[in-house]
């Protein structure tokens, strides 16, 4: 029975685990430097930069909304476990802010 129960914990926690090492990696800067007007490669190359970091920006800030309401639903599904569990005895500790 607890074998049971230690290989169902470790089932239900490998997507969180997995998911945990993956995270949100921020996309490179670009080096911050004025193109040279007289090198159109040299333009071409540093746009390409901005351009990557643009792009790479908006996947990083969907990836971090993607987590934040991953945490919000696993909170909640926690939370109401937490109550259902515990009832009128269940309640959050804080220490008051002066």
């Amino acid at each position: 029975m607890i074998r049971a129960a230690i290989l169902l914990a470790g089932v239900a926690m490998a997507p969180t685990l997995a998911a945990a090492q993956v995270g949100c990696l921020p996309p490179e800067k670009p080096f911050a430097y004025a193109p040279p007007e007289g090198d159109p490669e040299l333009r071409d190359l540093i746009d390409q930069q901005y351009q990557d970091y643009i792009d790479g920006t908006e996947d990083y800030l969907n990836c971090l909304n993607d987590e934040a309401m991953r945490a919000r639903t696993e909170f909640q599904v926690i939370f109401n476990r937490y109550v259902e569990y515990f009832g009128d005895g269940a309640g959050i500790a804080f220490e008051a802010i002066d």
